[in-house]
């Protein structure tokens, strides 16, 4: 499935513009990676890419239909979100959080059936989570936590995977986990992945395409290696960093090394 913006603007109330005439687009099993400082609105970007929050310009497509045009319920058999995780109050099983996936197809007082269970369970099999189906969520780590949120997205059958800085708060193995499920995810089932980062080198190392969002700066857009520069890092960071490449173990790999404000 095809997600394409297209001349999208936001506007807080009584505050500033984020964005003015962004238009982008990213296709199937590609991996979108979102880029900016705190406080440009790739949050607020993610509610107006999946119509939680209205553009006060501008629109999302998909397949060419304007999501406006679409049921909220119609969106989400299309769309998941992977949101920041978070503790819960409930103590829902991990098997209850990830059947939770399947509310799209679900009446108001409709429960889960045998295939609801069973496409939960696979979903929870391709993360590799499902020894956890009986813990309890909210006694679990904070990146098996993480997991069981994409497990639970994957459980909606959706074309398009939209996660909130899914690698934030791991630990450095559970980050490079992250990475390597994404990238099946896109790569292996086909999903277009839009993913909101606060790390450069992991948008190089896993995005087909990269935007970088700025204040009062406009929006750069195009593949990873185009967008993350020297040059951008400097402007839209702050940060005066280098760009090192390197090859290991059949692959080529960049990291960025951060030298000075």
């Amino acid at each position: 499935m095809k997600l394409e913006v297209r001349n999208g603007e936001f506007k807080y109330k009584f505050g500033r513009t984020l964005y003015k005439n962004l238009s982008f687009s990213v296709e199937d099993g590609e991996i979108l990676t979102i880029l900016g400082p705190n406080g440009v609105g790739k949050t607020t970007l993610l509610k107006c890419i999946m119509a939680i929050v209205t553009w006060k310009k501008g629109e999302t497509l998909l397949d060419g239909k304007s999501t406006s045009q679409m049921e909220p319920t119609d969106i989400w058999k299309k769309v998941a979100y992977v949101p920041q995780s978070h503790g819960v109050v409930f103590s829902y099983t991990v098997l209850d959080m990830v059947l939770m996936g399947r509310a799209p197809y679900l009446g108001i007082f409709s429960t889960p059936g045998a295939s609801d269970i069973a496409i939960a369970k696979k979903s929870m099999e391709v993360i590799g989570i499902s020894h956890l189906a009986d813990k309890l969520y909210s006694e679990i780590s904070g990146g098996e936590m993480q997991m069981v949120l994409i497990a639970r997205a994957l459980t909606s059958e959706p074309e398009i995977l939209v996660l909130d800085e899914p690698e934030s708060h791991l630990d450095f193995r559970n980050q490079l986990l992250m990475l390597s499920i994404l990238e099946m995810i896109a790569k292996e089932k086909g999903i277009t992945c839009i993913v909101n980062t606060h790390y450069p080198d992991h948008a190089l190392r896993i995005a087909d395409k990269t935007l970088l969002l700025g204040k009062g700066k406009r929006a750069v857009f195009g593949t990873a290696q185009e967008v993350i520069t020297e040059g951008n890092l400097k402007e839209y960071f702050e940060v005066d960093a280098r760009i090192v490449s390197f090859n290991e173990k059949g692959m080529s790999l960049q990291t960025i090394v951060p030298l000075t404000l």
